[in-house]
């Protein structure tokens, strides 16, 4: 039941979130829409803000599940894209509201979340030490969600050679760009 009610928090707010001005939605009119009283809301959430973090892990995890089952990169970074194209609209509002730092830290965390399980699953034929490993997983989480924020919002966007593109970045092979 807890994490039923959970989902019937968030998913309430993602579509209030679709509705308005994300800036608007506070727990009052959350838990008015949900028909539930505060108590419930604060023994799920802290916060809107958690509300919107918990969401976005939930989704992140299902969007991890699905890309690990796919044949190859382009395949996995063509689920990213796709739900980001889909879910732009939402994204746009997010990133247009007064907390857009935490949303995009929030987004930041989360591709790097993944980026981090699909090196573990990768065979490990190079070797690199913890902190270098970690700039480069921000540096790509960070350019990942620049590319789907920028592009997502295209209506004449080819998925398909997006996800070419990114996967040659991510493969190094795209890298001879600042050779002479």
């Amino acid at each position: 039941m807890s994490a039923d009610m959970k989902e019937i928090i968030a998913e309430t707010f993602a579509k209030m979130v679709w509705r308005g001005n994300m800036d608007k939605i506070t727990v009052k009119a959350l838990i008015d829409e949900c028909h539930i009283s505060r108590q419930t809301f604060y023994y799920h959430f802290q916060d809107i803000m958690d509300v919107l973090e918990w969401s976005v892990r939930q989704t992140t995890q299902q969007l991890v599940e699905q890309s690990l089952q796919t044949e190859d990169m382009r395949s996995a970074l063509r689920i990213f894209i796709s739900f980001a194209v889909e879910r732009f609209p939402m994204l746009q509002k997010l990133m247009n509201s007064q907390r857009r730092p935490q949303v995009e830290q929030i987004m930041i965390d989360a591709i790097s979340a993944y980026l981090s399980q699909m090196a573990q699953n990768r065979p490990k034929d190079v070797s690199i030490n913890y902190l270098d490993r970690e700039v480069l997983l921000r540096y790509n989480a960070c350019g990942l969600v620049g590319v789907l924020l920028a592009y997502g919002g295209k209506s004449n966007l080819d998925q398909d050679k997006l996800a070419c593109q990114l996967e040659k970045i991510l493969s190094g092979e795209l890298a001879g760009w600042n050779k002479q």
